[in-house]
């Protein structure tokens, strides 16, 4: 095994360290007692009926990585190369436990009650009358604390009510649209979907992706599961995830390189034919260099005007900051 081998080897094992930790995380946070908000009992937000899971969790997890898994590898199969596909599989992977760890966090911290909450928790009324009397005032007056209950009054034992303290946001929408997101956007750069020549099909099958999230996102709300805003919310952190993982390992898809992973050292990139700019992507740099020139950065040295001469100047200036920056830290 040759040097730049063995950098790269380690390189993947710490990636791999680091993604089991996440997810050790993952499952630390998702033990740890909510925070337990005080309720009322005529909240009506939080008092319709328990229906159960229409789509569950660990059902939605394996199907979904094993769906992405088997399109990947289908993907990987042409030009097969082993760091190709392992990135593109990692990718994923780190996408679904890095927005899981942030929706774990969230709804710890966060402790909001079910829409079904009420139905679960059994309200004991004689414990209900003990701490409306203990409040020495008439009873014509209705003010804040005694109106204000928490779990103390549910005849279901408090440990099996943490579950129904984790509405916001929702975990199903996180990890759905994390997976979904990262899926549409692979199969995106696999079929050049931004090549410019509109074929319809192509911008079907990158749809297809979101329409399963959206379809998994919304059951949580008539199964009255979560609140819209915990859906919404939800469907942001993984639509967020989703994106920036993707863009971290691949380039825009408008490149014509969008089929290929970031490679992680100069040689290999000079002995496999890609470009500088291709490598100058895989920074953080090309990040911003997306957001400010979304149609791709070849498209910078295409036109002759004035714009074209700026955007030249300013990008190659960018170039040699990273480009130095980069040797630096070697």
């Amino acid at each position: 095994m040759n040097e730049i081998q063995k950098k790269k080897t380690i390189t993947i094992v710490i990636d791999w360290v680091i993604l089991i930790a996440i997810l050790g995380i993952d499952a630390i946070t998702s033990k740890i007692p909510p925070f337990e908000r005080q309720f009322k009992l005529d909240d009506v937000t939080i008092s319709h009926p328990h229906k159960g899971d229409t789509i569950k969790m660990v059902p939605m997890v394996v199907v979904s990585l094993i769906v992405t898994g088997i399109i990947i590898t289908a993907f990987s199969m042409k030009n097969f190369s082993k760091y190709n596909y392992h990135q593109a599989l990692f990718g994923c992977l780190f996408a679904v436990s890095i927005s899981t760890l942030f929706a774990h966090v969230i709804k710890t911290l966060a402790g909001r009650y079910r829409p079904d909450f009420m139905s679960v928790c059994n309200v004991d009324f004689e414990k209900v009358e003990q701490l409306f009397s203990t409040y020495n005032v008439s009873s014509t007056i209705s003010y804040g604390p005694r109106n204000l209950y928490n779990t103390t009054i549910c005849k279901t034992p408090r440990e099996e009510l943490f579950e129904e303290r984790k509405s916001f946001p929702s975990g199903h929408s996180s990890f759905i649209f994390s997976v979904m997101t990262y899926l549409s956007f692979y199969i995106a750069g696999q079929i050049h979907l931004m090549d410019r020549k509109s074929f319809i099909w192509k911008y079907l099958v990158v749809a297809l992706p979101y329409l399963v999230a959206i379809m998994v996102a919304l059951s949580r709300v008539f199964d009255y599961r979560h609140h819209w805003q915990d859906v919404t919310i939800g469907s942001l952190i993984g639509l967020f995830f989703g994106v920036v993982t993707y863009y971290y390992y691949f380039p825009s898809l408008t490149s014509i390189k969008s089929k290929l992973p970031f490679q992680r050292f100069d040689s290999y990139i000079k002995s496999n034919g890609i470009s500088c700019n291709y490598h100058l992507k895989s920074s953080l740099m090309a990040l911003l260099l997306e957001l400010f020139f979304p149609f791709g950065v070849g498209h910078l040295y295409s036109g002759k005007t004035l714009l074209a001469i700026i955007k030249f100047i300013l990008f190659n200036t960018i170039y040699c900051i990273c480009v130095f920056s980069f040797h630096n830290i070697q």
